[in-house]
């Protein structure tokens, strides 16, 4: 009876500081019902009492067994968490009993004095619990241990105190073996006992690889996400870039245009909403800083059409500005261009501004700069439009890639290869062939570009360099014909 007692105070006082334990390291709030788990400790005490009686080893994994199957009902948490916070909090609770044990020790010395050898070791056994208890409060006090620990984070502390306490349960095991001279049984059931409780430990690592991998996982997935996201982000707001920049260089070109074409209608007809229309684009090109080409409007060839005029009109203006020589040549067979509605007048006005414009960047940039746009016919009397320049001639790379992909004629000043490109664009639509000649016919000019809307939609390059034919020779949708350098060209200008 009285190693009955003496069981029933030591295992309880492990089984409440169990709890307090597992409450605490996970931050959990004690209810005044768990008052109501001691006698079912009691209950499990007396259990684990029959178990000393016949294998005492066992009773550390009882008291494992026990705590784990109360903490998991009583607390809902997963099986992982119970499995090894319970642990923890045994191996704490272990711990406390050997130092209770020291101090009770000490402080059962008076006990000696009473007579009674039962009731003396069961006062002492009494003491040694409360000072667990109590010890076990005290322990909790710590700021350190006050806030918790968390089982599913990669976290030394937890690390450590798993480690020391299935150090501790395994030791609590030896120093519950009887002699040294054991059954192979009980050496058969230390041995089941230690791989169990290093199961828990492979448990917690492999447990602790898959949270980090998933962890990980689910930052890559964030991130891949994150540059899906940014990519379509980045691809839309470069589409919608370049279709702003695309309306911004038409503006751009159109403007000017639109004010020459109000300022002669005002300045023929008088008409306020004319003259009204005219300062408007005035101020709209004064707030973007888009040039107003002034002109005296005399000698200009003209087509007869104010859409079609307006490029020659800007060509001639931009030349008394920026003191070049602009000339033109229209055959009377343009007013007949747009008779069966096939071309469109916009279309060709765009046409012209971007080819004049092209010109005029590149003959700028020589010596008795001269630019030069004819309007005629073919030989099968189809549209065909001509732009002469004085300019430098297109460097390889921009031939290579001419029609293909954005590129700039103008590299290094301001030229962005939008205009070009929308040539091309037209050039399609109508199936017109291009051609880029380097040896004009008429002196002065360096180069000129024919557009042919002969429904043949081919692009023929004619050069004296040879390098302009390797730069092409991947062009399967390109002509490159080597010519000799013009000699004794006439001017006839």
């Amino acid at each position: 009876m009285e190693e009955f007692i003496i069981c029933l105070v030591k295992y309880t006082a492990i089984f409440v500081c169990i709890l307090y334990s597992y409450i605490r390291l996970l931050r959990l709030k004690l209810k005044v019902w768990d008052l109501f788990d001691i006698p079912l400790f009691i209950v499990f005490s007396t259990v684990l009492y029959f178990v000393t009686v016949y294998i005492k080893m066992l009773v550390p994994l009882g008291l494992l067994i026990f705590s784990v199957a109360f903490l998991l009902l009583r607390f809902r948490k997963s099986f992982y968490v119970t499995v090894t916070v319970g642990t923890i909090a045994l191996g704490v609770s272990i711990v406390l009993m050997l130092i209770a044990f020291v101090l009770g020790y000490i402080l059962s010395i008076p006990l000696y004095f009473v007579k009674n050898e039962a009731a003396q070791k069961i006062i002492a056994q009494v003491i040694n619990a409360v000072i667990q208890v109590a010890g076990i409060f005290l322990l909790f006090l710590s700021k350190r241990l006050q806030s918790g620990i968390n089982p599913e984070n990669t976290n030394p502390t937890f690390e450590i105190m798993l480690h020391l306490s299935v150090g501790s349960i395994i030791a609590m095991m030896l120093l519950y073996i009887r002699n040294a001279t054991q059954s192979m049984l009980e050496i058969i059931l230390i041995i089941v006992a230690l791989f169990a409780l290093l199961i828990i430990l492979w448990w917690r690592k492999h447990i602790k690889y898959n949270y980090n991998k998933a962890v990980e996982q689910q930052s890559v997935d964030l991130m891949e996400n994150t540059i899906k996201d940014y990519e379509m982000n980045s691809a839309e707001s470069d589409l919608q870039l370049a279709a702003y920049a695309k309306y911004i260089h038409y503006l751009n070109k159109a403007l000017p245009d639109c004010a020459i074409l109000a300022k002669r209608a005002a300045e023929a007809t008088g008409n306020a909403d004319a003259i009204a229309v005219f300062n408007m684009l005035e101020a709209i090109m004064s707030k973007t800083n888009i040039v107003n080409e002034k002109c005296s409007f005399e000698n200009i060839p003209r087509t007869g059409d104010s859409v079609i005029d307006a490029p020659i009109i800007r060509l001639y203006a931009e030349a008394e500005r920026k003191n070049f020589t602009a000339s033109a040549e229209i055959s009377d067979g343009v007013k007949n261009w747009f008779a069966d509605g096939t071309l469109d007048k916009d279309d060709i006005h765009t046409l012209l501004g971007y080819l004049c414009d092209n010109a005029v960047n590149s003959a700028l940039g020589s010596p008795n700069a001269k630019v030069r746009a004819e309007l005629a016919e073919t030989e099968n009397l189809k549209p065909l439009i001509r732009i002469y320049d004085s300019g430098a001639q297109f460097n390889e790379d921009v031939l290579a890639k001419l029609g293909r992909e954005q590129i700039t004629t103008r590299a290094g000043v301001n030229g962005h290869g939008i205009g070009l490109l929308s040539v091309f664009e037209t050039l399609a639509k109508y199936g017109a062939s291009f051609t880029l000649d380097e040896a004009p016919q008429i002196f002065g000019f360096t180069k000129f570009i024919e557009i042919a809307f002969d429904g043949r939609h081919s692009v023929t390059v004619k050069t004296c360099r040879e390098s302009v034919a390797s730069a092409c020779a991947d062009r399967k949708d390109m002509t490159v014909e080597l010519i000799d350098s013009a000699e004794d060209l006439r001017d006839i200008i």
